[in-house]
């Protein structure tokens, strides 16, 4: 026994070596923290291995799943997106069980960044509104409020990536508001420098950057973005030499976080700036630079396509089976009015009506079949294209629903094409939230538009929209 007792007495000081303390934790992260206000994103990555080396260093599980979303996130910054998903990935599957919504904003945060290194645009939108969405259920401010000024920020440059510059505006002052810091005030110089050429209010949200900059709670790489919208202020000046004078500042900044992205978009501000003083040399040089950074990342992101498809496929199953299980969920209870309707039915009519009442079992049966027809693959078919806001989809629509427009009609034949539209997408079964989301437009916007609907249609307030408009087109 007391040689048992020695063998457990020698090694539990290795035991205890090999894991961190909580106070050796938080130091860790502090050091993390100022590793990446310094710009040196790589010291950062290597700070988060050794702790994710062993997960017994984690007390609680959501501090592991916050670093792995960290470690993800420095990944993407430095462009190695395929890491970067597989430590997201890690943090989505340990999520599964906790279901915080504040780990899931920051996994969908990232995985929208990702998306945008790799091109799909309006995959990270989607992304970052689910994050946004999510944000908005953590409880404590101090969390929530940076965590939705950081999401606004990334989509709204989105938005700008898709000329959506009302959105790209309202993105940026949301974020500026909730959180301030040098990166919007950056981005809002860029929106009034580039897109309203209103010099007055890039200089002020210029100025805003630079102070915040200079209180020293803000990254290096903020720094590198006030920069270049300084770099464009002065471009649409016309001085260009201070112009040139920022973006090569900028650049020295991008070099030094190595961050190929930033250092794509320097060199081509610099190409123009080189171009419109006439020196050749060094435009050429840095449209070369420009070209080289360019094929370099297509290249790199062609190699690892595959990862993000993988991650929207199963997303998309995921996303399948809960519309399977729904679609079961209504076939059941449609099945069940059915037979609760035969059964009031059967019990309303006499034994001298039995004719009748087999023919109303018929008629009943064949409402059943006419049900079972629509979920087939043409119905999944006008879901799809309604749900991507496809063109196609009303020509769909009206091929599957032949009687639909002209039944319309009958009642209105005023009726705009936009309003039977929004009629099939009613009759479809979407709610006001899902039409808005699917046709990108404001909640508010749908409201209105059904309700003039409503009344062009003379349908009275106590009817069900959904209803009245089945009724009208299967009867």
């Amino acid at each position: 026994m007391r040689q048992y007792l020695l063998i457990i007495l020698l090694c539990l000081p290795l035991f205890l070596a090999s894991q961190y303390s909580k106070k050796e934790i938080d130091s860790l992260n502090l050091k993390i923290f100022e590793l990446r206000k310094e710009g040196n994103l790589d010291g950062a990555l290597a700070l988060c291995k050794k702790l994710l080396a062993d997960k017994k260093n984690f007390g609680e599980k959501k501090e592991l799943l916050r670093t792995y979303v960290q470690t993800g996130n420095i990944l993407s910054n430095l462009s190695r997106v395929k890491e970067s998903f597989e430590y997201l990935e890690l943090a989505l599957e340990g999520n599964r069980d906790l279901q915080d919504a504040e780990i899931e904003a920051k996994i969908n945060g990232e995985f929208g960044r990702n998306y945008v290194e790799l091109g799909f645009i309006q995959k990270s939108i989607e992304s970052f509104t689910k994050a946004i969405d999510l944000s908005k259920n953590v409880a404590e401010p101090k969390i929530r409020k940076p965590l939705l000024q950081y999401l606004y920020s990334i989509r709204g440059v989105q938005y700008e990536e898709t000329n959506q510059l009302d959105a790209f505006y309202k993105d940026l002052h949301h974020a500026h508001r909730l959180n301030p810091d040098t990166y919007s005030a950056s981005r809002l110089a860029k929106y009034f420098t580039v897109h309203r050429e209103n010099l007055d209010s890039a200089k002020y949200y210029l100025k805003r950057g630079e102070e915040m900059f200079s209180t020293g709670k803000f990254p290096i790489f903020q720094k590198s973005v006030l920069l270049r919208s300084y770099g464009r202020y002065y471009y649409k000046k016309k001085d260009y030499k201070k112009a040139i004078s920022n973006y090569e500042e900028s650049l020295a900044i991008s070099e030094e976080l190595n961050k190929p992205k930033d250092l794509k978009d320097t060199h081509k501000l610099l190409f123009e700036a080189y171009k419109a003083v006439n020196d050749e040399s060094n435009a050429n040089k840095n449209l070369e630079q420009y070209s080289k950074i360019n094929d370099s990342l297509s290249f790199e992101h062609k190699k690892i396509q595959d990862t993000p498809i993988k991650h929207i496929l199963r997303e998309k199953e995921e996303q399948d089976q809960k519309k399977e299980k729904n679609y079961l969920y209504l076939l059941i209870i449609l099945f069940a009015i059915i037979l609760l309707a035969v059964y009031l039915i059967l019990k309303r009519i006499s034994k001298s009506n039995r004719i009748e009442k087999l023919e109303i079992i018929f008629e009943n049966e064949v409402k059943t079949q006419e049900l079972k027809l629509k979920v087939n693959e043409s119905f999944d078919e006008v879901i799809h294209l309604a749900k991507t806001n496809s063109p196609e989809f009303w020509a769909r629509f009206q091929e599957v629903y032949p009687e639909f427009r002209g039944r319309l009609l009958a009642i209105n034949p005023d009726l705009k094409h936009s309003e039977l539209i929004l009629s099939a997408y009613i009759y479809l079964g979407f709610n006001t939230k899902d039409i808005a989301e699917y046709t990108f437009k404001a909640i508010k916007t749908i409201k209105n538009n059904k309700y003039n609907l409503r009344k062009r249609l003379v349908i009275e307030t106590k009817d069900d929209f959904v209803l009245w408009i089945r009724n009208q087109i299967d009867s």
